[in-house]
């Protein structure tokens, strides 16, 4: 018999096959494993320090060399020609005239090797072409680019229930939760999309230059799984980093529908009476997202006209700022919120006042991270504290050209980012720029946050901002000013920032550009405080303050610039290094939206790979260099009779040995189920008073008993959670539909406010699978047509289930289709001592063993020798027909 090994594709010298000593251990089968295996190793071997093998082994025997002990790749084991062991060699003890170690195949590379600490939604890029409503719904008819994205989705856009439905009228909150009508509109954030659960393992492996494969690639059940959508929920859904645009208008008196703007508040200060409004939360505003610059959706109105413009994703925006206020032309008119009670609104001219942009100061400010307090606004255009803390008089103290930009400084207000100051009040000269000379007073300009450090070092919080501005002037000795760079920002190709009172003193325009950092998710509020006018009541002689009548016209454009900070010049004290150019190339990726950005942010993707393997009981192996395998393990015990091992004549029956199989008494299979949840709710029993019994919910698990008086129980949980669909009717229609819900069961209880709980979202409930079973068409909130996937727990093929998403004991459920329980406790281990070929050997995995008559299945092999010379112990479980 000829025994040949080689190591690093070298032929080892051997003193002889007997010295040689191998001796191999394979398995197939183990009850605890749910799964059929093929895992083998050997005894300890040893070879002989011959030159030959001291070149093979890097002389390793030589005392000087370090690193001695290590594993040899590519060690082949072959008898008589056939391949019987293919693996690594591990050396283990080194003598002056031998080598020993183990044959066998180590643990290899695993993911977390890869990946270590890294996140779901730190593994790259994954991006798709986004364009809203028009790629929600190519994704989910299947008309996208298969070209481009390949035969299956990468992600569907599902209807599934993270919340209640939207309902956007009065009337649709009044009707049944589970009650879809026409106020239903989808906002981005109701649908995120849903990954195909493969194609997202191939890409995560693709970003680290790895290459995944497999024969999980080729399993229709796996290729079309999909998975929910998890963050917590506050995570900022970065939907797109496309230019967002808007326009609006806004009035306090609605002349069509004599409507008072009545979310104002009014403020009595030292400074006089105040009026402050936000345009984004006020009845008389109507807001235009446009149709081109909104495809992320990240401009929207709800019902209550509130409009909400978050910022998807941190960097450098640019902002374009315009807007017009015009006060009304009309005179004596007193318009009041209720009734005949308190504020009202008035018309500026009287016969006994005329208030205009002389008499009243007016400021329009874009600000962010606004808490709603309308109470704390206060004017920002002041020359003195808090934006400096120099004394007007002061030489050397520095202030805008008249009409340029007035940089605010955050011990003012840290949140404002760009804005319009018009008008002036008598008596309060710390509103007008110090530059302006006597008798030429223009009383307006543009306002930016200040692009460096605060004055007061205790302020440690910065802006990261630019506007242009060609420097303050200086005061001199003698009241005069000189021309310096302090806070000279230089913007090449910047939109102009500037600001004009009409002639008439009753309109005022202005317009800003800036480019400012910003967070993910920062909310965005436009900003009106305003001097009340002056009326004398000419019956009673009474002096009464109203808010003067006026409209506001504007139009803001938020564009993503640059993800880097760097790309600024700004100094702490405010001025630019050196000239930046507004027109430079954006470093964002607009117009698409990056998939991995979807992913959980708080799991990391070895954990989501093991949790993944466990739930369908995948394999992932390493095969070598840059490539993995995603294999389905094999569930079937042999049962063709193409290769039967006849041990009849070798191997005797009675002097069999038998062994329990020691299965567990109890399989259990399932899931990560949170009882809260509203599918396990309404899945509960119900006793005989109508109450819901405890732990009785569906929770999508299966219980396999064996029979066994074993006292342990086998657990297979993965961290997903069971998917369960709720019924919710149609109303246009009819029709049911099943839907997923991903909610606590506490906003489906009958509460008023429907409102309020509609905003509640459960994002961060445990992810779910899924497949795509069919398409609802309905709406978006903008107006925009969608289609959406409806998914389910079924996957079909030909009209023929093929699996069901589950654990239980019933047909084509995730156990059927992937696990192997060993449920026959009336079976046991038969051991038997024989002799074996190398080619038997070598086909274990695929044989049955025939003995006194019956057939056996293979479930582990010990201690074959090659050489035929010593018996193995072969471990046999009876096959049941």
């Amino acid at each position: 018999m000829n025994i040949e090994l080689y190591i690093k594709n070298r032929l080892c010298d051997i003193d002889s096959p007997e010295s040689l000593g191998i001796r191999l251990k394979r398995q197939f089968i183990n009850p605890a494993e749910l799964s059929v295996k093929d895992a083998q190793m050997s005894y300890e071997i040893s070879l002989p320090a011959t030159p030959n093998n001291n070149e093979i082994f890097s002389h390793v025997n030589v005392e000087e060399v370090k690193g001695k002990f290590r594993i040899y790749e590519d060690a082949r084991l072959y008898v008589d020609g056939i391949l019987i062991l293919n693996g690594k060699f591990r050396l283990s003890e080194i003598t002056p005239d031998s080598y020993k170690g183990n044959l066998g195949v180590p643990a290899p590379l695993t993911v977390k090797d890869i990946f270590g600490e890294t996140m779901m939604n730190q593994a790259g890029k994954w991006e798709i072409g986004f364009e809203g409503a028009p790629t929600i719904t190519a994704f989910n008819k299947d008309e996208y680019d298969k070209k481009k994205y390949g035969e299956i989705a990468p992600c569907i856009f599902p209807f599934a229930l993270y919340g209640l439905l939207n309902k956007t009228s009065s009337q649709g909150a009044s009707t049944d939760k589970d009650v879809f009508d026409s106020s239903v509109r989808f906002r981005f954030e109701d649908i995120p999309p849903s990954v195909n659960c493969l194609r997202m393992l191939e890409q995560i492996f693709e970003n680290a230059k790895y290459k995944l494969t497999g024969s999980a690639f080729d399993d229709e059940r796996l290729k079309q799984l999909y998975v929910s959508y998890m963050n917590p929920n506050d995570f900022a859904m970065k939907w797109n980093t496309g230019k967002m645009e808007l326009s609006g208008k806004w009035t306090n008196y609605d002349d069509k529908k004599r409507q008072v703007e009545n979310r104002a508040y009014r403020d009595d200060t030292e400074e006089g009476k105040l009026q402050t409004i936000n345009l984004f939360n006020a009845i008389n505003t109507k807001v235009t997202p446009s149709s081109t610059y909104n495809i992320g959706g990240n401009i929207t109105t709800n019902d209550n006209n509130v409009t909400t413009f978050t910022i998807p994703n941190k960097g450098l925006y640019k902002i374009i700022l315009r807007a017009k206020v015009s006060l009304s032309k009309g005179s004596e008119t007193v318009y009041y919120i209720n009734g005949n009670s308190g504020p009202f609104v008035m018309e500026p001219d009287s016969p006994d006042k005329n208030n205009h942009f002389h008499s009243s100061r007016f400021e329009l400010k874009l600000m962010r991270n606004f808490d709603g307090s309308l109470e704390n606004i206060r004017f920002d255009n002041v020359f003195f504290n808090d934006n400096q803390r120099e004394n007007a008089e002061e030489v050397g103290t520095a202030y805008p050209k008249p009409g340029e930009t007035h940089f605010i400084d955050p011990k003012q207000n840290p949140d404002i980012l760009c804005g319009f100051a018009w008008g002036k009040k008598p008596g309060l000269g710390s509103y007008i720029n110090p530059t302006e000379e006597r008798g030429q007073y223009i009383y307006n300009n543009p306002m930016a946050i200040k692009g460096g450090k605060s004055w007061d070092g205790e302020i440690e919080d910065r802006a990261y901002s630019a506007s242009v501005n060609s420097g303050y002037l200086e005061r001199t000795a003698g009241n005069g000013w000189k021309e310096t760079n302090r806070f000279k920002v230089e913007i090449d190709n910047a939109p102009p920032s500037r600001t004009d009172i009409d002639a008439n003193i009753k309109d005022a325009d202005g317009e800003i550009a800036q480019v400012v950092w910003m967070e993910a998710g920062e909310k965005l509020s436009l900003i009106e405080i305003s001097d009340m006018g002056l009326r004398i009541d000419m019956k009673y002689g009474d002096t009464q303050y109203g808010w003067l009548r006026h409209t506001v016209d504007f139009y803001l454009s938020v564009e993503p610039f640059m993800q880097e900070a760097d790309w600024l010049t700004m100094r702490d004290d405010g001025a630019s290094e050196k000239p930046m150019n507004w027109d430079d190339d954006s470093t964002f990726e607009q117009g698409n939206i990056n998939l991995v950005e979807f992913m959980p942010q708080q799991v990391k993707i070895n954990d989501w790979i093991d949790n993944f393997c466990k739930a369908f009981n995948l394999n992932m192996i390493h095969t070598g260099g840059v490539n993995f395998e995603l294999n389905v393990k094999n569930k079937e015990l042999v049962s063709g009779l193409s290769h039967i091992i006849d041990l009849d004549r070798r191997a005797g029956i009675s002097r069999r040995r038998n062994e329990s199989l020691k299965l567990p008494y109890v399989y259990e299979l399932g899931f990560t189920i949170d009882t809260s949840e509203q599918g396990y709710y309404e899945s509960m029993k119900d006793n005989e008073k109508k109450e819901k019994i405890v732990n009785s919910g569906d929770d999508g698990g299966g219980k396999f008993y064996t029979g066994s008086y074993e006292t342990n129980k086998l657990s297979h949980t993965s961290d997903f959670s069971y998917n369960w669909l709720k019924t919710i009717k149609i109303e246009e229609s009819g029709k049911e539909l099943k839907i997923p819900v991903i909610t606590e069961h506490e906003i489906w209880e009958k509460m008023p406010d429907y409102d309020e709980m509609k905003e509640k979202k459960y994002y961060e409930m445990p992810q779910r699978f899924w497949y795509k079973t069919e398409t609802f068409d309905s709406i978006m909130n903008n107006g925009d047509n969608v289609t959406l996937a409806c998914v389910g727990n079924e996957y079909t093929d030909n009209r023929k289930t093929r699996i069901v998403l589950n654990y239980k004991d019933e047909p084509d459920t995730i156990t059927k289709n992937y696990f192997l329980l060993l449920a026959d406790n009336n079976n046991d281990y038969t051991i038997i001592d024989c002799c074996l070929t190398s080619e038997e050997y070598r086909n274990l995995g695929k044989s049955l063993v025939k003995l006194n008559g019956d057939l056996y299945n293979i479930a582990e092999i010990d201690g074959y020798d090659p050489l035929g010379k010593n018996k193995c112990a072969l471990k046999l479980i009876r096959k049941i027909i």
